[in-house]
């Protein structure tokens, strides 16, 4: 099987052993993407289990399972999160209940017609998308209206949200919610249908791979030993897109402007208006387009926008970057443009950054 991003999540094949990877994995996403090849059958062993990777390092593969391999605590997760992000979804009127119930009627009709077979099912399953269709064309009249379309981009990163939250928490939390279960199978296939606003990113949906050249670098046995008790973060309230955001270099910038200005504050307290500034149309053009310094002309004005629309949460930091005395905004602002310029260009594949 080559790995597809729809095989992160919920892909339960218990006889797969094999793994041909030609994407980029780390983080969580590596161990959720990996360990669908750990499902038990019979007959089925650890030494018939390989993946051959096209472009991971073994060691960050490694690195990405060892919080997860040795014991490890959580803080208890929230149960009214999953409905904190149904009530997001819901809120954008793109779903309509009976469509739903329409489409997880057929779904459950198509599998009982399908009685295993993977063929019928197949040609059943491709049928179900009429019913998703309707609200495919409301998501696309949204984001086709530029006074709208940050609120279709908002639904399709809120739905997401929902359904990664859906996946993990119904294994802890013993949910007996008919619209819950509802709309996390009709947002799943949804999801897939729904087409991408410009947001910078390539969307490979609709490629056929026609060859690969193989070029064999190595085989690695990554095996790993326990060094103890590790505490990993639960579930915050919220929308995320699930994608594990590159946060090393913002991490770095926190890390020098407290030297240089005897500062306290943390990754946290920039992360919301840093992201958001990376994640603004005009602000990736502009750093695929330009060097550092010609970045900034964009950059400035889009990053001032983002910590002035988040000056609530961000009091200490806001203070003194709306301050009389400008010299602090203006080292934040170049430390900030900094990373966003090295982050873009290295999200965008542009070879020249470190």
């Amino acid at each position: 099987m080559v790995v597809a991003e729809k095989y992160q999540t919920g892909f339960d094949q218990p006889l797969l052993t094999t793994m041909y990877v030609n994407k980029k994995l780390g983080g969580i996403s590596a161990v959720q993407t990996l360990s669908r090849l750990n499902r038990t059958a019979d007959r089925k062993t650890q030494a018939d289990l390989a993946v051959l990777d096209f472009v991971n390092e073994a060691e960050e593969i490694q690195e990405s399972f060892r919080p997860y391999f040795e014991d490890a605590t959580t803080l208890p997760s929230d149960p009214n999160l999953l409905y904190n992000a149904q009530s997001r979804v819901m809120s954008a009127q793109i779903l309509v209940d009976a469509e739903m119930i329409a489409f997880a009627e057929a779904f459950l009709a198509a599998e009982r017609i399908a009685g295993g077979s993977e063929a019928k099912w197949a040609t059943l399953h491709a049928e179900l998308y009429r019913h998703i269709e309707p609200a495919v064309r409301r998501y696309e009249d949204l984001l086709a209206d530029e006074n709208l379309a940050e609120l279709a981009e908002q639904f399709r990163t809120g739905l997401g949200d929902f359904i990664r939250k859906y996946g993990f928490l119904s294994q802890i939390v013993p949910y007996q919610d008919a619209e819950l279960e509802r709309l996390y199978l009709f947002g799943r296939h949804l999801l897939n249908r729904l087409p991408r606003g410009k947001d910078g990113g390539v969307d490979i949906g609709e490629v056929d791979l026609s060859h690969l050249r193989v070029e064999k670098t190595g085989e690695h046995d990554l095996g790993l030993t326990p060094e103890g008790t590790a505490e990993l973060p639960g579930f915050g309230d919220g929308t995320g897109t699930g994608k594990d955001q590159d946060k090393s270099l913002l991490s770095e910038l926190i890390e020098r402007f407290n030297d240089r200005h005897g500062t306290t504050f943390t990754e946290e307290d920039v992360a919301r208006p840093f992201q958001e500034t990376v994640d603004d149309e005009k602000v990736r053009l502009a750093a695929v387009a330009n060097d550092e310094k010609n970045f900034g002309a964009v950059f400035d004005d889009v990053f001032e926008d983002k910590m002035a629309d988040h000056i609530d949460t961000i009091v200490g930091l806001g203070d003194q970057y709306f301050a009389p005395d400008k010299t602090f905004k203006e080292s934040l602002n170049r430390s900030a443009r900094s990373a966003a310029w090295r982050l873009i260009r290295k999200q965008e594949g542009i070879d020249d950054v470190a």
